[in-house]
């Protein structure tokens, strides 16, 4: 497997499987096992709202509903754990994509970017898709070429958990 497998699709629909916004937790647990990792940070009645699948993170409501509001692959790294099909066991391969492959995989995918200047500054570069709103995150410190650093997802609308 190859990072880009992974990340076109994400590009495409905003979606991994069952780690999509606005689904449950409880849903991606079904999927993928329980969480490899979870955030020290707690919101409501003490219940974390960061988890991880190895660069797979998800974030849920503060709130005691646990919907996801955002997703983020981490890239960044020179080997990524992901989650495989069997659940509870994780894939390897290499991180890093760098800026020209990225651009070619969503040319060759007709998937449409644009540069995302909330988030070109300084020792960074990103592009957004419209199609699903995610955005790549590049780092340009100390490299040739643009290296990806992570791409997300997130709806930050407020909803109603009761």
């Amino acid at each position: 497997m190859r990072v880009l497998d992974i990340l076109i699709p994400f590009a495409q629909t905003g979606r991994i499987g069952a780690v999509r916004i606005g689904a449950q937790l409880k849903d991606v647990i079904v999927e993928l096992g329980p969480p490899w990792a979870e955030g020290s940070s707690v919101g409501a009645g003490g219940v974390p709202y960061l988890y991880a699948y190895g660069c797979l993170e998800v974030a849920t409501c503060h709130a005691r509903c646990q919907m996801i509001e955002s997703i983020v692959v981490q890239t960044d790294w020179v080997t990524m754990e992901w989650p495989s099909r069997e659940s509870g066991r994780a894939e390897r391969f290499p991180g890093g994509p760098t800026y020209s492959e990225v651009l070619r995989a969503l040319s060759e995918a007709g998937c449409s970017w644009g540069v995302y200047e909330p988030l070109t500054l300084g020792d960074q570069c990103a592009i957004r898709v419209p199609a699903s709103g995610a955005i790549f995150v590049f780092t340009t410190e100390d490299v040739e070429e643009p290296v990806l650093c992570n791409v997300s997802v997130a709806d930050h609308r407020p909803h109603s958990c009761g």
